[in-house]
C-alpha cells in the first residue's frame, strides 16, 4: 500500500511538471516574441522620426526659396545648411540639394549655373529618353564628394525618377528605392536613397518662367542607407540582428547587422510605409537569447521530478522521519545551552574591545590636528582590528596565523598589488590577545611604510621575516621588518602616535621589545615577543 501511494504521488507531481514545463516553454516563446516585436516596432518609430525630421529640412528649404525673393539662391542654400549643421547633426544625409527640372538640349543652362555658384564644369551628360532631365545644380555644404555629384542628372536613374513622378503627382515628399549616389566616390561604397520634393511658383536661379514645365525642380536629401540607420538605430548597436531593405527591391539590402546571417531564431518581420515606398524590417533574437527559453521549461520539468521523488521517498520514510523530528528537538535543546555560553563568552569580548576602541579613539584625537585627519586614521586603525577579529571569528575564537593576518593588512593598505613584498617564515598561530596587538602593528608598520617610505617608487621593496624559539617554555616570535630602496631613509625628528600605539602594543600588551635603525637603502625593524 505504501508503495502504490509512494508511486502515485510521484506520477501526479511528475505530470503536473510536465504541464508546467510545456506552460513555461509556450510564454517564454510568447514573451520572445512580444519582446522581439517590441523591438522591431522601435526600429521603425526611430526610422520614422528621423526620417520625419529629413522631410521637414526638405519642406524648410522649399519654404526658405518661397520666402527669399520668390526666387532659388545659392548662397541662401548654403547659409541655411550652414546654420541647420546639417552633416554633424543630421547623420547619414549629405546634406540639402536643388535638382533643376530642364528639357532636352538645355544642360547648358544647368551648367550655367553649377559654374556661376561653384567655379567648376559639369558633365550633364545623356538624358535619358524621357521628356524632362535633372541635373543637380546645388547641393550644400561644399565638400568633395557634393562637388562630384554636380551635374548628376536625377532623372537618369529609374527609382529616383519614379520618386520624382509620384512628388510631382502629388506635391508631397517620397522617398526613392535603393541607388547609388554619385558622392560615393571612395572604395568604401554605401546604398543609398533619395528624398525629394518637387518646388512650384518660385522663379528658377536663371529667372527664366516656362508655363509648360510642370515644376521648376526639386529639393531633395541624399542618403547614406549604412550612415542613416547606425546613426537611428540605438546608436549603431541594436538589441536584436536586424536586416532592412526595400520591398519592391530585395537584393539591395539598406542595413543589416553583422549577426543577422548566421543568427538563429524565429523572424519577425514589419512593413512600413517611407514617404511613398515600403521598407520592411527584419529582427531575430542576439546569439546570447536564443538558448534561452529551453533552459526555464527544462529546469521546471527536472524540480518537479526530484520533488515528486522527495514526496514518495517522504511518504515511504515516514516513521523515519518522525525519529528524525525527535532526534532534532534533542539537538536544538542542546544548541540552546550552548548558545547561552557563547552570548556570554561574546559579552566579555565585546566589553574588552569597546574598552581598546575608547583608548584609541582618545589617543588618536590627541595626535590629530583635524576631523579628517582623525577620521581617517582612526577608521583604519578600527580596520585592522576587524581584520584581525574576522579571522579569529572564522576560526571559532580560538587562533588566527600570523602569515594571513599580515598578509591581510599589508593588502588592506598597498592593495591587490603585491609584487614587492616578500613574506618568509613558518606557520605561527597567534590567540586573541596576539592577534588583535599584531593587526594593530602590521597597520601602523604598513601605513607607516606608505607615507614615509618609497615603497610606492619602483625602486622600493619590502621583505617581512620571522623566526620562532622556545624559552621558559614559552614561544617566542622574532620578526625582521625590512624596508628597501636606492634613496636613504632619514630618522624622522619626531614620534607620532603611531609610532606610540606601536610600542605600547609591543612593549605593553605582548610584553616584548621593538628595535628600529635606519640605515643607507631604508629602515630595519626588529620585533620580539611572546606569542604562546
Amino acid at each position: 500500500m505504501n508503495r502504490a501511494l509512494s508511486f502515485i504521488v510521484f506520477l501526479v507531481v511528475a505530470l503536473i511538471g510536465v504541464g508546467l514545463a510545456m506552460s513555461l516553454r509556450s510564454a517564454e516563446l510568447q514573451r520572445e516574441q512580444t519582446e522581439m516585436t517590441g523591438l522591431v516596432s522601435q526600429a521603425v518609430e526611430r526610422t520614422n522620426e528621423r526620417l520625419a525630421t529629413h522631410i521637414t529640412l526638405l519642406q524648410a528649404t522649399d519654404a526658405m526659396f518661397d520666402a527669399t525673393r520668390n526666387a532659388i539662391d545659392q548662397e541662401a542654400l548654403a547659409r541655411f545648411v550652414r546654420r541647420l549643421e546639417s552633416q554633424s547633426r543630421y547623420l547619414g544625409t549629405h546634406g540639402l540639394g536643388f535638382a533643376l527640372l530642364i528639357r532636352h538640349g538645355e544642360e547648358a543652362r544647368a551648367q550655367s549655373l553649377i559654374r556661376r555658384a561653384y567655379g567648376v564644369v559639369a558633365d550633364i551628360g545623356n538624358l535619358p529618353d524621357t521628356p524632362f532631365g535633372a541635373p543637380v545644380v546645388y547641393l550644400e555644404p561644399q565638400n568633395p564628394r557634393n562637388l562630384a555629384a554636380l551635374g548628376h542628372d536625377l532623372y537618369s536613374d529609374p527609382s529616383a525618377r519614379a520618386a520624382m513622378t509620384a512628388a510631382l503627382a502629388d506635391g508631397r515628399p517620397h522617398a526613392s528605392g535603393p541607388v547609388t549616389l554619385p558622392q560615393e566616390i571612395t572604395r568604401a561604397k554605401q546604398p543609398g536613397f533619395l528624398i525629394v520634393l518637387p518646388v512650384f511658383g518660385v522663379r528658377p536661379p536663371d529667372a527664366r518662367s516656362d508655363a509648360a514645365m510642370p515644376a521648376v525642380g526639386f529639393v531633395f536629401a541624399p542618403l547614406r542607407a549604412g550612415d542613416f540607420f547606425a546613426a537611428t538605430l540605438w546608436n549603431g548597436q541594436p538589441p536584436l540582428e536586424l536586416r532592412i531593405y526595400d520591398r519592391d527591391a530585395p537584393e539591395f539590402i539598406l542595413f543589416q547587422t553583422e549577426g543577422f546571417a548566421t543568427a538563429g531564431g524565429n523572424v519577425t518581420s514589419q512593413a512600413v510605409e517611407v514617404a511613398g515606398r515600403t521598407w520592411v524590417f527584419e529582427g531575430i533574437p542576439l546569439g546570447n537569447h536564443v538558448a534561452q527559453p529551453d533552459i526555464v521549461p527544462a529546469a521546471a520539468m527536472l524540480v518537479s521530478l526530484l520533488v515528486g521523488l522527495a514526496l514518495a521517498v517522504a511518504v515511504h520514510a515516514k516513521m523515519r522521519a518522525l525519529a528524525a523530528v525527535r532526534q532534532m528537538h534533542q539537538i536544538s535543546e542542546q544548541a540552546l545551552v550552548e548558545r547561552d555560553l557563547m552570548l556570554g563568552e561574546m559579552k566579555h569580548r565585546i566589553k574588552n574591545s569597546i574598552a581598546r576602541i575608547l583608548a584609541i579613539a582618545r589617543q588618536t584625537a590627541h595626535a590629530s590636528d583635524s576631523l579628517p585627519a582623525f577620521t581617517d586614521s582612526f577608521f583604519a586603525r578600527l580596520q585592522a582590528m576587524a581584520s584581525a577579529q574576522d579571522m579569529l571569528t572564522r576560526s571559532h575564537w580560538m587562533r588566527a596565523d600570523l602569515r594571513a593576518l599580515l598578509h591581510k593588512e599589508l593588502q588592506q593598505v598597498f592593495g591587490e598589488d603585491l609584487a614587492l613584498v616578500r613574506l618568509s617564515g613558518p606557520e605561527v598561530d597567534l590567540d586573541e590577545h596576539a592577534a588583535q596587538a599584531f593587526g594593530l602593528i602590521f597597520h601602523e608598520l604598513a601605513t607607516n611604510a606608505l607615507k614615509h617610505g618609497r615603497l610606492t617608487e619602483p625602486d622600493g621593496a619590502l621583505a617581512v621575516e620571522w623566526q620562532v624559539t622556545e624559552a621558559e617554555g614559552r614561544r617566542h616570535v622574532r620578526l625582521e621588518w625590512c624596508e628597501t630602496s636606492d634613496v636613504e631613509v632619514e630618522a624622522p625628528q619626531r614620534t607620532g602616535f603611531g609610532t606610540r600605539l606601536i610600542q605600547a602594543s609591543i612593549q605593553g600588551e605582548l610584553g616584548g621589545r621593538i628595535e628600529r635603525r635606519f640605515e643607507g637603502g631604508g629602515v630595519a625593524i626588529v620585533i620580539e615577543a611572546p606569542v604562546g
